[in-house]
């Protein structure tokens, strides 16, 4: 090779040399300090971050429940002396208790703000998200929110749910968790050797669940349970009870009360005593409960025997006393066994105002009882009203079929009992309200529903299951003597303090083995164009008409009295 290239080629080399032994000075004498510090830095943690749940809100918009998110500060096992000292410290000048073992829990804002600022070796944030509601306000309704179970994890892996996020677990926070829950994100949090955070950002955003707000009213639903709470107060005897209101116009819950009820703040601490109290409070009475409909279900007799055309709202029935038409049974009106008297000649609607037993027995012989179940189907009773809540019962309908099924006997006469509301036919609070929205709102007989809207999504649209043919004169009449019970009849104390009229029928229906009655009342209001359909279950809680003034107080707050 020539000279001059050798001489090139060496001139290259000694170059690339001198580059080389620099750029290595530069990494490991004048940078290696901050590139060592740096790799302290690089050990990395990946957290999951829970996202917001949605909040439930009233139909005005009042929070019904929310989130609230708390912290903890977890110290590591290692943590050393100083460490633990200089946070004694700061807890103790901040307020907050701590032992100086284990995480401190609750950690204030300005708490976390100066530990995050002196960067305390060890030491980092978790955070812990509580569900806040009423607490004691509608917990049947509301539901609850927990930890999900091996057997949910199996129906919620599928749907991208974390083994340890929390899901609603009955109630609307259970029948919208689709709406309600968020997608939770992954932060990565960067550390150096001691523990000390050096860096933080999010792999994955957490994503806020949506808002759902229910057709109830707050205002309502607090006026239904403090009207009820103190009536079973005021009768010690009484076991429970339920309260339902619906909007007549498109079958809406506006409150729903069971009593008695519980807290959801301490339902895993009270559970045990909860499921033994022989009070059932864990059971939502007002779609589980089954009840006799004692005199209420006249207004189903009645509508039957005036669209079919065995009575015109002319139509006069001699109460006798006793019914007579079957050699046995030959049972007595209220008024005859109570007092020895008759209501004499009675039209359907001084009937239900009066609550006549002979006119009823009359009408529901001539009915007939297949007729009579059919009425009493096409009107609600005997069918789930679709409501979103898991564990609607369905009720029964009295009939032979039924009768049979349970090993029983149905007689040609077992038509007057059933007639009257008795015999077989048991219905939860929720049926007894839909009836009646159903029977006064021109026989339209909406889907029952808790969701007004979620966001992001269209109004709820009201769902028709059918509507019953019921002519406006026989509605009138029917209306016209619930009208005469809170004007002339057994509620007119109780409602004569309303800004508006309305319409009622009470009931009391005997239980076996027990002393008392449960008392039972529907009602709707305004007379003249009904919005709000009203039903009471007391169990044990003896005359329907003593349920006049948790009715006309339920009413009253409603109407804005």
């Amino acid at each position: 090779m020539p000279p001059r290239r050798l001489t090139a080629a060496a001139g290259f080399f000694a170059v690339l040399l001198v580059t080389f032994t620099c750029l290595l000075w530069h990494l490991q004498i004048t940078a290696g300090a901050a590139y060592y510090a740096k790799s302290q830095r690089s050990i990395a943690q990946v957290e999951s971050v829970p996202a917001a749940r949605g909040r439930l809100l009233d139909r005005n918009g009042n929070v019904l429940a929310q989130d609230q998110v708390t912290w903890s500060v977890v110290v590591a096992e290692d943590a050393e002396d100083p460490v633990r000292q200089r946070l004694e410290t700061l807890c103790r000048e901040e307020d907050v208790d701590w032992s100086g073992k284990g995480a401190i829990q609750n950690a204030t804002s300005r708490l976390l703000a100066r530990i995050t600022e002196e960067g305390l070796p060890g030491v980092t944030f978790t955070p812990a998200v509580q569900r806040l509601g009423g607490e004691t306000l509608a917990p049947h309704l509301l539901g609850r929110v927990g930890q999900m179970s091996p057997q949910e994890w199996e129906t919620y892996q599928d749907q991208g749910y974390a083994m340890d996020e929390r899901v609603g677990k009955d109630g609307a926070e259970g029948a919208f968790e689709a709406q309600l829950h968020g997608t939770p994100g992954r932060k990565v949090l960067e550390t150096d050797a001691s523990g000390r955070v050096t860096g933080e950002d999010y792999a994955v955003q957490p994503q806020a669940g949506r808002d759902v707000k229910l057709t109830l009213d707050r205002d309502l639903q607090e006026a239904a349970q403090a009207a009820l709470s103190a009536f079973l107060d005021r009768h010690p005897q009484a076991t429970g009870g339920a309260l339902v209101a619906l909007d007549v116009t498109d079958g809406g819950v506006l409150a729903m009360a069971s009593e008695p009820g519980y807290d959801t703040a301490s339902f895993s601490a009270d559970y045990a005593a909860l499921s033994a109290d022989p009070a059932h409070p864990l059971m939502n009475r007002a779609i589980q409960g089954l009840y006799a409909p004692g005199s209420t279900f006249k207004l189903v007799t009645a509508a039957a025997a005036l669209e079919e055309g065995f009575l015109t709202p002319e139509t006069q029935i001699l109460d006798t006393g006793r019914y007579t038409y079957y050699k046995s049974p030959q049972p007595q009106c209220w008024l005859y066994r109570q007092e020895g008297r008759t209501h004499g000649l009675e039209t359907v609607t001084e009937a239900i105002t009066d609550s006549c037993n002979i006119f009823f027995y009359d009408a529901g012989r001539r009915v007939g009882i297949e007729t009579l179940g059919q009425y009493a189907h096409a009107l609600g009773l005997g069918e789930k009203t679709g409501i979103e809540l898991a564990g609607e019962k369905a009720g029964v309908v009295a009939g032979p079929d039924y009768t049979e099924s349970i090993g029983g006997q149905w007689y040609e006469g077992s038509v007057l009992s059933a007639a009257i509301g008795q015999e077989n036919n048991r219905f939860t609070p929720l049926q007894l309200a839909h009836m009646t929205a159903t029977l006064v709102g021109d026989g339209n007989r909406w889907q029952v529903h808790l969701l007004e809207q979620a966001a992001g999504e269209a109004p709820y649209q009201p769902v028709s299951l059918g509507r019953v043919q019921l002519s406006q004169e026989n509605v009138a009449a029917i209306k016209e003597g619930m009208l005469g019970v809170t004007q002339s009849g057994s509620l007119a104390s109780a409602f004569r303090s309303l800004p508006v009229q309305a319409g009622a029928k009470t009931g009391s229906a005997q239980v076996a083995g027990k002393e008392n009655s449960n008392a039972v009342l529907v009602a709707f209001a305004p007379y003249e164009d009904p919005e709000i359909a009203l039903a009471i279950v007391v169990e044990q809680g003896g005359s329907g008409s003593g349920l006049g003034e948790v009715a006309a107080q339920v009413l009253g707050a409603f109407l804005g009295e």
